[in-house]
């Protein structure tokens, strides 16, 4: 056997395990992608849950709380504001001010919805294959940290020159964290408390608004 013919054995090998070794991972993040949404599925039909959300940004911390049950969101911001949809109706209810603001409805769906806490995992809103695509790219991470004692997947999306990083709870799909780095290197970190089932009546009604002044609001063409 020629030396030429040698040399081009091994570097044929070498693609061949190259390969190989991309294959393996991209199924296996394929894999843990898919066990994921598996289980965010099932957290789907629950039909109710709560969930809290810290915003981090330069030392300023916000919070907003999400409550949703049977078909019905309510988002409180820090302020004590809160949007409010029922799949008919969209608000935004200043109640220390006594104000209803009529939302615009078919612009309103995604304030709160029964899969939004979905939202918040990567690659969600994918089909199979750019979900596929995404487990391949060598610019994407997916391994195993834990955090405040739980065993999470932590998954690393490269977006251009942004860099998102998920940690998400193995046995539950819960989301914990999130931290986005962007390209002008402003950095914004996330912490989540979600729980199923919690929601009641009381948490999601809305006030009695006959004295309120109601104010129309438009949506933009």
């Amino acid at each position: 056997m020629s030396k030429k013919m040698i040399v081009g054995i091994v570097i044929l090998s070498i693609f061949l395990l190259a390969g190989l070794f991309f294959g393996i991972r991209a199924i296996r993040n394929f894999c843990v992608i898919q066990n994921i949404f598996s289980q965010i599925e099932k957290n789907i039909e629950n039909d109710n849950y709560y969930l809290k959300t810290t915003v981090t940004h330069e030392g300023v911390t916000s919070v907003t709380k999400t409550y949703y049950k049977d078909g019905t969101g309510k988002l409180v911001a820090e302020n004590g504001i809160y949007t409010w949809v029922d799949g008919k109706d969209a608000y935004m209810v200043d109640e220390p001010n006594k104000t209803l603001y009529v939302l615009d409805m078919e612009n309103s769906l995604g304030l709160v919805s029964y899969e939004m806490f979905a939202s918040l995992i990567p690659g969600y809103s994918k089909n199979v294959f750019q979900k596929f695509l995404m487990a391949g790219s060598l610019r994407n991470k997916v391994g195993s940290e834990k955090i405040d004692y739980k065993n999470c997947y932590k998954i690393v999306i490269k977006e251009k020159e942004d860099t998102k990083t998920y940690w998400i709870e193995k046995n539950s799909s819960k989301p914990l964290k999130a931290r986005i780095e962007f390209e002008t290197g402003d950095v914004y970190e996330y912490e989540y408390e979600l729980r199923f089932n919690v929601v009641g009546i009381k948490d999601i009604e809305l006030p009695k608004t006959d004295n309120y002044q109601r104010i129309e609001i438009q949506s933009e063409d």
